[in-house]
């Protein structure tokens, strides 16, 4: 938990100055951006430990925050602007692990993250979600290993970044800009002609007929979908 990397997104850069000290003396590295795009970027290529989002009472904040859950895989605690119960309850909802209103306390802050941090990190010792197993198909994700069939299978960094991206949302479809932003950090003018290049490498080396994908699926007009061959 110690040199745990938190990512404050605020727009006021007063919290960040005004917290930072406590986080120092934790022993946490903590890093401030600005809410919006560049913000999803800076989480998506720093991968933190646990991310602070300051809210503010506009519906656009409300707005960035489901946005940003959209890439988020690790725990979310959400600074209110006031103690408004409902605004927990959105929050929570909207999928926040926890949430937090001003005026901050900010031992109480530091005790919430530390539980936080616990908790994932127990969650993950007990659920393995460093690897996903699909019939012949295992992926490391930590170690950035992948074997099928029990044989190794060398994949170079972006082909893993997008499988990374394929498997931590299998199931779902995944449009050309959103596997842009994950793997490239920009969803602008996000290169059509590379994903399609690099789907079919990848098809070649995770597919059992990569003439006929059943893994990585077309979705015409959307996008792609990494489905389970065991859910076939």
């Amino acid at each position: 938990m110690e040199g745990a990397n938190i990512l404050l997104i605020d727009s006021d850069r007063s919290v960040f100055r005004d917290l930072q000290p406590a986080f120092i003396q934790e022993g946490f590295r903590v890093d401030h951006v600005i809410p919006g795009l560049d913000a999803i970027r800076t989480m998506l290529a720093g991968q933190p430990d646990l991310v602070i989002l300051g809210m503010r009472p506009q519906e656009a904040s409300w707005q960035f925050c489901c946005q940003l859950l959209t890439f988020l895989d690790r725990p979310l605690l959400l600074l209110l602007a006031g103690n408004d119960g409902l605004d927990r309850v959105r929050g929570l909802e909207l999928g926040a692990d926890d949430c937090m209103g001003k005026p901050l306390l900010t031992v109480e802050l530091i005790a919430r993250v530390r539980a936080l941090l616990r908790r994932t990190a127990d969650q993950e010792q007990l659920s393995g979600r460093s690897f996903f197993v699909d019939r012949d198909l295992i992926v490391d994700l930590a170690r950035r290993e992948v074997r099928v069939n029990d044989i190794p299978v060398r994949l170079t960094a972006t082909e893993f970044r997008f499988l990374r991206c394929f498997v931590t949302h299998a199931g779902e479809v995944l449009s050309h800009e959103r596997l842009a932003l994950h793997v490239w950090g920009s969803e602008q003018g996000s290169p059509r002609d590379s994903i399609k290049l690099y789907i079919h490498q990848l098809r070649q080396k995770l597919e059992p007929d990569p003439s006929h994908p059943r893994r990585i699926v077309t979705r015409r007009g959307e996008g792609y979908l990494f489905r389970r061959l065991l859910d076939a």
